[in-house]
């Protein structure tokens, strides 16, 4: 038996959950969280894996006999609001296995709903509120050692005699402190992510800071990472890629950064940097409308960026101040422009039906996208993740649903809303969500910056592959 060893666990979740009608153009990307969590653990000396049960295809039989093969000490599961009940599941299947093991679940929904979580998930031990590469690794080093004492562990919620208590709060990591990704404890190939997610294969995520100072309504981000931008040095952020092109042949990079452009100087020596050094990389980014201008997205083009994703959200000021989402329609039209400009394409998302928006409010967004016809737009219905203001805003306005589902969270399935607007009622909303996509797609305009930007046999297959995606919506 491996004693001393740990593993980090993605739960079994059905396929279906993570993709819904977007199955068919779903993929898989590789658990960043977990990789940078095991990567940091290693570096303190302990031995740990880590088990991607979806891009495994593991069941519940081959997962039993995993955990068995290899009786961890300690299992840490990743839970994301969406995925909560299979985390949970997959718990209770490690405490049957392996029944002397310490079980923590750490991720978003568990670090806003730590006590919720343990009482759904009585197989659970610990919660990890919080980031938790540091945190980990002090359980592990009570688990093997008894010091530090589980009461002197920041940033978790535990059992203890049967009550649950918090411990005080963990402060934010040094990102520059924590090694690299540990790529090497996951099958890498078998990665390939969804077809709006890269412009090349193999394509990877990649992460070059932590933290978000904005306050949107509707997002989540800064209750992990917190309201401070935490760069990665150039340095550090280029041996990454570096690596992945040495060692992957990674072709593309798909940076999941809260906003990258936040920081112009940081993404314009990055940019530089770049270029001087000639690697050749295809990447793409999230920025803010009010957070670019020519100068940064042409430096961006020339160094390989490819595509640019804006969280529009809504073509109705009132409801922008309604997420407090602190820009205007005149910031995103010129943002447009100059992406276009600079040659770049434009991934867009949109919500509809916020509370306080009538059909024509709806109509008006779906409009202002088939006129700005960005190559990729990604329609959603309103999410009131737990902990955000937006969940506040949806109960006040009379429509969240208080039965809804963990899974019923999913971003891409939205056959049972969270949020019901009164102004149009869920088929109303399904309605116009259906019809947002379908007429999107199907605008000439949208179409044709699609095909202009076609410029290989592998861009024609990925296209193929949305499209079927989509045409399975308007079928089903």
């Amino acid at each position: 038996m491996n004693k001393n060893k740990a593993c980090l666990l993605y739960p079994i979740v059905p396929y279906r959950v993570l993709w819904g009608k977007f199955h068919k153009g779903g993929g898989f990307i590789p658990p960043i969280g977990l990789m940078s969590i095991a990567s940091y653990v290693r570096g303190q000396g302990f031995n740990i894996e880590i088990c991607d049960t979806g891009v495994l295809g593991m069941d519940e039989v081959s997962l039993k006999k995993y955990l068995k093969s290899n009786d961890f000490d300690v299992i840490g599961i990743q839970c994301f609001t969406n995925t909560a009940f299979y985390a949970f599941k997959t718990a209770k299947m490690c405490r049957e296995v392996l029944p002397n093991s310490i079980i923590v679940i750490g991720g978003v929904h568990a670090t806003v709903l730590p006590k919720r979580t343990l009482d759904e998930s009585p197989e659970t031990d610990i919660v990890v509120i919080g980031e938790g590469e540091i945190t980990f690794t002090e359980i592990l080093k009570w688990k093997r050692y008894g010091n530090p004492a589980i009461k002197n562990i920041a940033g978790i919620m535990y059992r203890e005699n049967g009550k649950l208590i918090q411990s005080l709060s963990r402060s934010l990591v040094n990102v520059n402190e924590i090694p690299m990704p540990a790529y090497d404890l996951l099958p890498m190939e078998l990665y390939i992510p969804h077809s709006t997610q890269y412009k090349r294969l193999p394509s990877y995520p990649l992460i070059a800071s932590r933290g978000c100072p904005f306050s949107c309504t509707f997002c989540s981000a800064s209750i992990v990472h917190g309201k401070s931008y935490r760069f990665k040095k150039i340095d550090k952020l280029l041996a990454e890629i570096k690596f992945l092109v040495k060692r992957y042949n990674t072709k593309g990079i798909f940076f999941q950064d809260s906003t990258f452009t936040a920081n112009k100087s940081y993404v314009m020596e990055f940019c530089d940097r770049l270029h001087k050094e000639k690697i050749n990389i295809d990447w793409m980014c999230n920025a803010r409308a009010n957070l670019v201008d020519l100068e940064l997205l042409e430096a961006m083009k020339k160094a390989g960026c490819w595509q640019v994703c804006y969280g529009i959200e809504s073509a109705n000021e009132d409801t922008l101040s309604l997420l407090k989402k602190n820009q205007t329609l005149n910031q995103i039209d010129q943002a447009i422009k100059l992406s276009r400009e600079a040659k770049l394409n434009i991934m867009a998302f949109y919500i509809l039906g916020l509370p306080g928006e009538d059909e024509n409010k709806v109509m008006n967004t779906i409009n202002f996208a088939k006129k700005i016809a960005a190559e990729t737009s990604i329609f959603y219905l309103p999410i009131p993740y737990p902990g955000t203001e937006l969940i506040e805003q949806c109960r006040k306005d009379g429509g969240l649903r208080e039965d809804a589902r963990w899974e019923d969270y999913s971003a891409v399935d939205f056959s049972h809303p969270i949020y019901i607007n009164p102004l149009l009622g869920k088929e109303k909303m399904i309605k116009l969500y259906n019809l947002a996509n379908k007429s999107y797609y199907t605008s000439p305009r949208v179409i044709f910056n699609n095909l202009r930007s076609i410029r290989s046999i592998e861009d024609i297959v990925k296209y193929w592959k949305a499209f079927k995606a989509l045409t399975w919506i308007w079928v089903s």
